[in-house]
């Protein structure tokens, strides 16, 4: 039997955020970072043996509970295979940025245990090729976020993780019902009980697709975040820790349009055709309108947080284009996304730190005594407006070519979303960084209590930064190698359940 990589993938870092949520802070840091780098050299290898052929590689497949027709199997394709690796990448950077003092006291323990956990749970979401076992990840990736944002988060921590927990749970009750009710069909309609993801395509008669893809929508929705069932992630983004901010930004915010991908395009084509002209009208309101709302923030990380609502519209009206260009480009650009915005988060938090104020008002001038966090941070906010020469200009374009295939006028509504997106950026990128900088003295005085004490970065910044920066450049000249191995799999395990059956009919479909 071969050594099940997978498994390892999922429950290295859910065991181990188990035992490292027991140690003291001054071991927990180093034994968070070790486990967190065993699972980025796992996934890695996977990466590395992966063939450019459409279908799971990799697959695993075991008995779980038998008398209920349970399976546990994993397999990855060319779609989960980068979101899983941009999860362990995030989760190592994300603990590796921690090594400063913990949030709120001293459980330094439980606060890697709970990133670790929760990277886990991620990546179990993203793998998993059951229905049920997706659903079991899906509630396991929950819990840390939920406790890491109530526990280690900012003076507003209580009520983001109420609000938070409130939209999810509504949401993964709701798919619950979903999973329980695909159970049923799959009964009548296979002739077993079986929640298996390859078996169920094409069995999912068309008068039960459409209550079924509205009780996967709702929990989809909220994580994706989807307009207007977006309003728990400002609120999540400002409060929670920058670190693990990164994580839920980077990798927990695609679960939800992972979901769509996966599992609603082929399973439900009929319900989604119908619903597609709908949410790709609520995701053009939400990238014009969450745009907006960035573009009058004061605090800078909620700036940040709207940006990034605005940026997965782009990704959401590129998967509901329904074509192989689109969704390309949406998950092209997901990945992408998890780059660039961790790395703004980060940044963000380390002006935040040095200068003790997240306010844009407050600051200023620090260009001239930070040229490297300058270079940085300009590299940064370049690449999520999409320049040419830079990672999320190939994924933007593709995911807005597919949405102009599809309807003229949703892709032009999204494409304006680079006018605010530059408007917001620079506001952001000039008020910290260029400019006086304002005194806060009383006298008239030119004491600059905040941004006079700022540090550039130093080592242990640049460390957590560079990898993403490489990444950006990177992908921006050669992102080639990525599409080459999403598009097999968007063909083979996505848009197969846009034909009931095998059809000389072109497999790619749109809708006007």
């Amino acid at each position: 039997m071969s050594f099940p990589i997978l498994s390892a993938i999922i429950f290295v870092p859910l065991v181990g955020g188990i035992i490292t949520a027991t140690l003291p802070r001054r071991v927990a840091w180093p034994v968070a970072l070790g486990i967190g780098l065993i699972d980025l050299a796992l996934i890695a290898a996977v990466g590395a043996q992966f063939g450019r052929i459409g279908g799971y590689q990799f697959a695993e497949h075991a008995p779980w509970i038998p008398s209920l027709g349970l399976e546990y199997s994993l397999g990855v394709d060319g779609i989960s295979l980068f979101l899983a690796i941009l999860t362990a990448l995030l989760a190592v950077i994300a603990i590796a940025s921690s090594r400063g003092e913990v949030p709120n006291g001293q459980r330094g323990g439980l606060y890697f245990g709970l990133m670790l956990l929760l990277a886990g749970g991620i990546q179990g979401v993203f793998l998993t090729t059951n229905v049920f076992l997706f659903y079991v990840f899906w509630e396991v990736m929950l819990v840390p976020a939920y406790l890491l944002i109530g526990t280690f988060g900012g003076p507003r921590r209580a009520y983001a993780a109420i609000k938070f927990v409130i939209y999810t749970a509504i949401g993964s009750l709701l798919m619950l019902a979903g999973v329980i009710g695909l159970g049923a069909v799959a009964t009548a309609s296979v002739g077993h009980f079986t929640l298996d993801l390859p078996t169920l395509v094409h069995h999912v008669p068309a008068g039960a697709q459409g209550w079924l893809f509205l009780a996967f929508f709702a929990a989809f929705a909220v994580k994706a975040p989807l307009f207007p069932f977006h309003s728990w992630l400002p609120d999540a983004y400002t409060e929670a820790p920058t670190p693990v901010t990164v994580l839920l930004a980077g990798a927990m915010s695609k679960t939800g349009a992972y979901g769509f991908i996966r599992f609603c395009l082929p399973l439900f084509p009929n319900a989604v055709r119908d619903a597609a002209p709908i949410i790709e009208t609520l995701a053009v309101i939400g990238i014009l309108y969450c745009a907006v709302q960035a573009l009058v923030q004061p605090d800078f990380k909620r700036l940040l947080a709207y940006s990034s609502i605005s940026h997965m519209g782009v990704i959401l009206l590129g998967i509901f284009a329904l074509n192989a260009q689109g969704l390309d480009g949406a998950v092209l650009q997901m990945i992408n996304h998890g780059i660039t915005t961790g790395a703004l988060f980060l940044i963000a938090g380390i002006i935040a730190e040095r200068t003790q104020t997240r306010s844009i008002r407050e600051l200023g001038g620090l260009a001239t005594r930070l040229p490297m966090q300058v270079l940085v941070f300009c590299v940064a906010a370049l690449s999520s407006l999409g320049l040419p020469g830079l990672n999320s200009f190939a994924g933007e374009f593709l995911a807005l070519l597919g949405a102009f295939q599809a309807n003229v006028v949703f892709g032009v509504l999204g494409t304006l979303v680079v006018i605010p997106a530059a408007w917001y950026l620079l506001r952001f990128f000039q008020g910290v960084m260029e400019g006086p900088s304002p005194s806060l003295s009383d006298d008239g005085g030119t004491t600059r209590p905040r941004t006079a004490v700022a540090r550039d970065l130093n080592a242990s910044d640049l460390a957590v930064l560079v990898p993403l920066l490489a990444l950006m450049v990177l992908l921006g000249f050669f992102p080639g190698p990525l599409p080459d191995r999403i598009e097999p799999s968007v063909t083979t395990s996505v848009l197969v359940g846009q034909h009931p059956a095998p059809t000389t009919a072109p497999l790619i479909t749109t809708h006007k």
